[in-house]
């Protein structure tokens, strides 16, 4: 994509699937799983999203925990070969504390597919050249690659939509490039069928070129704004009349555009904070350390 400055997704929330029904946040995982894996198929879903299957054995056994689960990718620098950093409780600080031209980098990134018969998960990257080391990773990663795969330790405030007068209302979802994976989760989470809610979905997008057709979730309103800044699309819309029947709403992207959609859902539709879930994934022009 061209926004400049993009850096990449941070951390999204691991939930458990009766979590969804009760607003209880899910248990982290009591054993993290920490692998190394290898990159088995790359893909372009538009000019700036690029798919990655990674396989592992370790990946056969693993069990999500939620739609919008995430997972950590360590990446070596360029030319080096991958070190893994010690198992621990933290796995930043373990990367932290390796020697300055072993340490690879860690981002986090949504489980976009399992596929536990295979062994492979899928992850949709958003490149934008060298200006981070998950895109400059994502940019030159081939077929063979070795990378390293880190269970999320902890949990945030993912989807969750509440209890069972929620989920029969409307649940909203808000979206940013960064988060269609999730977005695209969600509803193979929730399927199809007489039971499932009723779901609204806005998404921003630089435009569709540049993160595909594939990427963009069915029945979403689709918002491109172009070179310009984000939420600058979609916030005028959410600013609109009040949703009828809203009773949840799930915002995930770029961190002012999420903060800033959040206050129109709460002031604009007149939803409870305690029935909004949002993650700012990144933040413009301010590198994740």
């Amino acid at each position: 994509m061209s926004t400049g400055g993009l850096i990449e997704k941070g951390a999204v929330a691991l939930v458990h699937r009766a979590a969804g029904l009760t607003m209880a946040l899910a248990p982290a995982r009591k054993e993290q799983v920490q692998t190394v894996a290898r990159v088995v198929a790359v893909r372009d879903l538009g000019t700036a999203t690029r798919r990655l299957t990674i396989a592992a054995d370790t990946l056969r056994t693993f069990e999500r925990s939620g739609p919008d689960e995430y997972v950590g990718l360590l990446m070596p620098e360029r030319g080096a070969r991958l070190v893994m950093p010690a198992d621990r409780p933290d796995p930043r600080a373990a990367v932290a504390a390796m020697p300055e031209g072993e340490r690879p980098a860690l981002r986090w990134y949504t489980i976009r597919a399992h596929r536990p018969e295979a062994g492979e998960i899928d992850v949709d990257v958003v490149r934008h050249g060298d200006s981070g080391p998950g895109s400059a990773w994502a940019c030159r990663v081939g077929v063979g690659d070795e990378v390293g795969v880190r269970s999320a330790g902890s949990v945030y405030a993912g989807w969750r939509p509440g209890d069972a007068a929620a989920v029969d209302r409307v649940q909203l979802l808000v979206a940013d490039e960064t988060a269609l994976p999730a977005v695209c989760a969600i509803q193979e989470w929730l399927g199809n069928g007489p039971g499932r809610p009723v779901s609204l979905v806005h998404v921003e997008v630089p435009s569709v070129e540049t993160v595909g057709v594939e990427s963009i979730p069915a029945g979403a309103l689709v918002h491109e704004r172009g070179d310009a800044a984000p939420g600058s699309a979609v916030l005028d819309v959410l600013a609109q009349e009040p949703i009828p029947g809203l009773g949840y709403a799930w915002i995930c992207g770029e961190g002012s555009m999420v903060a800033a959609a959040r206050r129109h859902v709460m002031r604009g539709h007149g939803l409870d904070r305690r029935r909004i879930s949002h993650s700012g994934y990144w933040r413009l022009g301010r590198p994740r350390p």
